[in-house]
């Protein structure tokens, strides 16, 4: 390789994510079913992380399925448990969540016994993707990758704090929710939706 002035490619590693002995894994309950009659029926949850230009952040987000809004999130700074367990809070604080579904993959943070527990207290059916297969949580992945191709790549240059960081994900959450179109929905926002089938 060095004759030939060839450099191998080398993937950056993943940080290393919290520890959590006790891990629950949950059934598919949700079994693709996107759908939803109302509010605050079923939600899809995960966490992307966000390479900037100094340094990685994490973004945890909560979608209404019946809107498709981004009902709850958070950008963090490590990858340890508050992400997942925040955004439940602040949704709870919201809305009552008892008898509501959420449905996440099986990563350590939604296998955790901090988060399987505040599901428990809020009374809440808590649903699984199989594991490796992303097309069980397919709606949640569809936003993030909407989020990456129409936010994060254009202005990951303007994202040199986490304070620039944030306030850029939360400009593009509020857009995706007000304003922009979704095909899902009939080309409307989710918000719009949302005020149309409540009115």
């Amino acid at each position: 390789m060095k004759e030939y002035y060839l450099q191998s490619v080398v993937r950056r590693k993943k940080p290393k994510l919290f520890s959590d002995t006790a891990k629950s894994v949950k059934p598919n309950v949700l079994d693709r079913d996107f759908k939803a009659l109302k509010p605050n029926e079923k939600y899809v949850t995960d966490i992307t992380y966000l390479l900037t230009v100094n340094r990685t952040y994490y973004l945890s987000v909560i979608m209404d399925l019946f809107d498709r809004r981004i009902v709850s999130y958070k950008v963090g700074k490590q990858p340890d448990a508050s992400l997942s367990v925040d955004v439940i809070n602040e949704l709870s604080d919201k809305v009552k969540l008892e008898n509501a579904l959420i449905h996440s993959d099986q990563g350590i943070h939604y296998t955790c016994s901090k988060y399987t527990s505040l599901l428990a207290e809020n009374k809440v059916v808590q649903s699984m993707s199989r594991k490796g297969n992303c097309w069980d949580n397919a709606i949640i992945e569809n936003f993030f990758g909407h989020f990456k191709c129409e936010c994060f790549k254009l202005q990951r240059i303007s994202m040199k704090t986490f304070e620039d960081t944030a306030k850029i994900v939360s400009e593009y959450i509020e857009f995706y929710n007000s304003e922009r179109p979704n095909s899902t929905l009939g080309y409307v926002a989710p918000a719009k939706y949302l005020q149309i089938q409540t009115a």
